[in-house]
């Protein structure tokens, strides 16, 4: 993503900049999203998400509410290549507040890590499209 434009951080309530960074895409409650301008945040909003629901559409989500970059601590593979064929840039691997994880990127200095998703199997995660049947 380029220092200038929307992009969408899962968040883990509604608190917004306070938020901490979701550790799953799929089952995040939230999304801050924010305009970067340069190397300053333009204007935030949070949006409540839709939810992980059937047929697994938060890719298609994200990606309707314009952003060019999706940050979150993790998530699939399946949603990180519908994201990526949608023309999202995905930023796995983080952690700690959203509004800082938001300060880094509008400064360039985000860096992602590992964002293979550890909520797989748990109880409760029923994306069929993660698993082999």
């Amino acid at each position: 993503m380029s220092r200038s434009g929307l992009v969408a951080i899962a968040c883990e309530d509604a608190t917004g900049l306070a938020s901490q960074v979701s550790g799953h895409f799929g089952h995040t409650p939230y999304f801050l999203v924010a305009e970067i301008g340069g190397e300053k945040v333009v204007e935030t909003r949070t949006v409540p998400s839709p939810g992980h629901g059937e047929g697994c559409t938060m890719p298609q989500f994200v990606r309707s509410l314009g952003v060019q970059a999706v940050v979150v601590g993790g998530l699939g593979a399946g949603a990180a290549s519908g994201l990526e064929a949608l023309g999202v840039d995905v930023i796995a691997g983080i952690s700690g507040k959203v509004g800082d994880a938001l300060q880094a990127l509008a400064a360039g200095t985000l860096v992602g890590g590992e964002a293979s998703c550890g909520g797989h199997g748990a109880e409760g995660h029923v994306c069929g499209h993660h698993h082999a049947k």
